[in-house]
């Protein structure tokens, strides 16, 4: 792998369902033999899906993903709320469903579509005041918590049941599904919580390549992904002298180059790290950013 004695890249990993992202990722630490490692996003202790893993050095790159954006697939229960807005909590209310409220769900779907307001639920990890919200509900307190704005990409049935339908969503990080859901039992005026919960992507990581645990915790460093796979960035290539000098967090002047900002730092085929680069009249000028050794 890139650049150094000890492994490092990113995990696509499958986190199963009943294990918070941070237990998993203990887990996964502990087969790698105690190597730093960090996630993109978390998971819900119920939902499943790909969660991605950065391994050693990797952990710097991950504000280099991109924007977060998600996919997911979800079941969306209607005529009962919960306390956790899943199928987790105690049901607050519940109502019998109106005839009709098929026919008036793609329109209501179609009307969340594009920047949306949230309130982050209470059973989440949103710190407010340094303070989980998360530990403040099971105290039974209610914190008031900002809103923020997230974006829907694209919402869709795949299917309709009994009592709600199976949906899928490509959104923005940040986003909260179990609030989705409540949206939309709102706008249909009938209360609703979310079932079952799968990412199907994560940026560039789909669920159809992701490990499962077993695989995973039985041979972790089989499945590290490159950087240069996944990462978009420009890329300058240093030749060994100049790679050298990198390494030691020099500054180095490389011609005929045109890029600026944010690039990956490559030699011999290896990212070296990462820098900003400006154009001057004498070549680009790399200042380290990021430099693994």
């Amino acid at each position: 792998m890139p650049g150094t004695s000890v492994p490092f890249g990113f995990i696509n990993a499958n986190k199963p369902a009943g294990i918070t992202s941070t237990a998993f990722g203990s887990r996964v630490r502990r087969a790698l033999g105690r190597i730093p490692l960090g996630h993109w996003g978390t998971l819900d202790p119920d939902a499943k899906g790909v969660l991605v893993l950065a391994v050693g050095h990797a952990t710097k790159l991950l504000p280099l993903l991109g924007d977060g954006r998600k996919k997911y697939e979800f079941d969306l229960v209607l005529g009962a709320a919960t306390d956790t807005a899943d199928a987790s909590g105690a049901v607050t209310h519940s109502s019998a469903l109106p005839a009709g409220w098929r026919d008036a769900f793609p329109e209501t779907i179609a009307g969340l579509v594009g920047p949306l307001s949230q309130v982050p639920p209470m059973y989440s990890a949103v710190k407010v005041g340094g303070q989980p919200l998360y530990k403040s509900a099971r105290r039974g307190e209610e914190v008031a918590r900002p809103a923020r704005t997230v974006e829907i990409y694209s919402l869709r049935v795949l299917e309709y049941g009994h009592s709600g339908a199976r949906l899928a969503v490509e959104c923005s990080a940040g986003t909260y599904i179990r609030t989705l859901c409540e949206e939309i039992g709102s706008l249909l005026g009938i209360p609703a919580h979310m079932d079952s919960l799968v990412r199907t992507a994560a940026g560039p990581f789909v669920l159809a390549d992701a490990c499962a645990q077993e695989a995973l915790l039985a041979d972790p460093f089989s499945y590290l992904i490159d950087p240069l796979e996944v990462l978009t960035q420009p890329r300058i290539s240093l030749n060994p002298d100049d790679a050298h000098q990198f390494g030691h967090g020099n500054v180095v002047i490389v011609a005929d180059e045109s890029v600026a900002g944010d690039v990956l730092v490559t030699s011999n085929g290896r990212i070296s790290g990462t820098a900003v680069a400006t154009a001057q009249s004498t070549g680009t000028r790399l200042q380290p950013a990021r430099v693994f050794t």
